[in-house]
């Protein structure tokens, strides 16, 4: 409100300015015209933001308002620049007439027509006021043309009968509005504006003046400033309501491209995971490898794997445990045997705190990618205990990774310009390490040597219940040297190739 009475103040100043001026004009009448043109231009830009905001928020009512503000504008300029010309007219700007019947009706009949539904019209509400304008005013020229002099009075019964149709018509339009889904704040004050224009121009026609008195001046452009600040508090309004709607949108948007993402990374892993069963079930049905410790590391693989994948599909994850290192590689170096994948391997005896199947899914990556990006070399797994941790080293002997992809190395849909993957398994490994408080890293070789070395660090369970570190780099292990890496005291776990 406060705004309101300031922008009100500030239309007033010609008043201020003019009564300064030479003494031989009359400052009461021009300054009068001066606030008349200054609320009408008011009201117009009223409409203008009035438009945009019901396009943002899809109001019927607010486009209404700036259709009506529109069409008081359009109507009453011409007839303000009438009277500024010809004295004799100069009632037309402030006064009202039974012209003012027409005005009123057309008014309420924007705000009282039913449509099928809320929604602002198809056409720009500035244009339907233009026009609904242009047709009032071409009433009111008519009656001018039949009385030059057609403003009310209240000795004449009649007009006193046309004064009391307008006032009908102002009521039910403050009531039309009281009752529109604008908040109350705003209903109450574009209300208080339309009485405020109203009683300016009764108070006008009771005087019958014959020049702009500066107590309905006052109520004209308090109209106009009521009614600005409040469309642009709504256009505020609207602007918070679209800025939580677009983040309130975004993070759906979020959620469900990580549900996406999760999807995939799911199928992912069962990808590279039915691998190794199929080609497991495939070999134990064949007559390629006979009885014995080959054959049961094979079944023991499968049905390891298959009760893996059947456990991904759980809602809940696995509770923090302590896993024995070699049970989890095992399955995964017999699986990747069965794809013709040789991966060199000494059992450790390490344990761990963390979740068997997260763990093996890691495991299970690296050694995919390896299988994938170094084919026709080894890939050698070694597993030792650093103070309070365990490193498993994954290396091999391929290209590497490319210098310009280490730095987003971990990143969904991070790959090299060669290769085939989707970018999505290192980055979900590289996630499954943090949420088991280890860690994933890819260590860069200072020497230049081939291959990719990459550290997985887990704490130590046989270290007891110390605090998590991070992972020490340590020298790669050489996967071509047989003696060092070779299985020598579990031979179903060293796998090579299929028989």
């Amino acid at each position: 409100m406060w705004w309101a009475l300031l922008l009100a103040g500030l239309m007033l100043h010609p008043y201020a300015v003019l009564l300064m001026e030479d003494p031989s004009i009359d400052p009461i009448t021009t300054a009068g015209h001066i606030c008349m043109v200054l609320a009408d231009l008011v009201l117009l830009g009223s409409a203008l933001v009035l438009s945009f905001d019901a396009r943002l928020r899809r109001s019927l009512i607010r486009a209404r308002m700036a259709t009506a503000a529109t069409l008081v504008a359009v109507q009453d300029l011409p007839l303000l620049v009438i009277s500024v010309a010809d004295p004799t007219h100069g009632g037309h700007s402030y006064r009202l007439t039974t012209g003012h019947v027409a005005t009123v009706l057309v008014i309420l009949l924007v705000f009282t027509v039913r449509t099928r539904d809320q929604h602002p019209p198809r056409f720009s509400p500035l244009l339907g006021g233009l026009l609904l304008g242009c047709l009032v005013l071409g009433v009111r020229l008519s009656l001018l043309v039949l009385d030059p002099s057609p403003f009310l009075s209240v000795r004449r019964g009649p007009d006193l009968a046309v004064l009391a149709a307008i006032t009908v018509g102002i009521v039910l339009v403050t009531v039309a509005l009281m009752r529109s889904p604008l908040p109350r704040w705003a209903a109450v004050r574009v209300s208080c504006g339309v009485f405020a224009l109203f009683a300016a121009r009764v108070w006008a026609t009771l005087l019958e003046a014959s020049e702009p008195p500066p107590l309905a001046m006052v109520g004209v452009v308090l109209c106009s400033a009521l009614l600005a600040t409040t469309v642009i508090g709504l256009l505020l309004t609207t602007l918070q309501d679209t800025a939580v709607r677009e983040a309130k949108l975004l993070l759906r948007a979020a959620a469900a491209e990580a549900t996406v993402q999760h999807d995939r990374e799911v199928v992912h892993e069962m990808r590279a995971a039915t691998a190794g069963i199929v080609a497991g079930v495939h070999l134990l049905n064949g007559d390629t490898v006979p009885p014995g410790p080959r054959r049961m590391a094979l079944s023991h693989m499968v049905d390891a794997e298959v009760a893996r994948l059947g456990r991904s599909f759980a809602e809940s994850p696995e509770e923090l445990d302590v896993l024995a290192v070699d049970e989890v590689v095992e399955p995964l170096v017999v699986a990747h045997g069965a794809l013709d994948h040789l991966v060199a391997w000494r059992g450790g005896g390490h344990h761990v705190v963390g979740r068997h199947d997260a763990l093996s899914e890691v495991l299970n990556v690296l050694l995919t990618n390896a299988h994938r990006h170094a084919r026709g070399h080894a890939t050698a797994v070694v597993s030792r205990a650093v103070g309070d941790t365990v490193e498993l080293r994954v290396s091999d002997r391929g290209p590497g990774i490319e210098p310009a992809l280490q730095d987003r190395l971990f990143q969904w849909g991070a790959r090299g310009s060669t290769s085939t993957g989707q970018g999505i398994g290192l980055q979900r490994a590289h996630r499954l390490m943090l949420e088991l408080g280890g860690s994933l890293h890819h260590e860069r070789s200072e020497s230049g040597d081939a291959g990719a070395v990459f550290v997985v660090t887990l704490r130590n369970a046989d270290a007891g219940s110390g605090p998590h570190l991070l992972p020490r780099s340590a020298t790669a292990p050489d996967p071509d040297s047989a003696p060092d890496t070779a299985p020598d005291t579990a031979p179903p776990v060293a796998a090579g190739s299929r028989g």
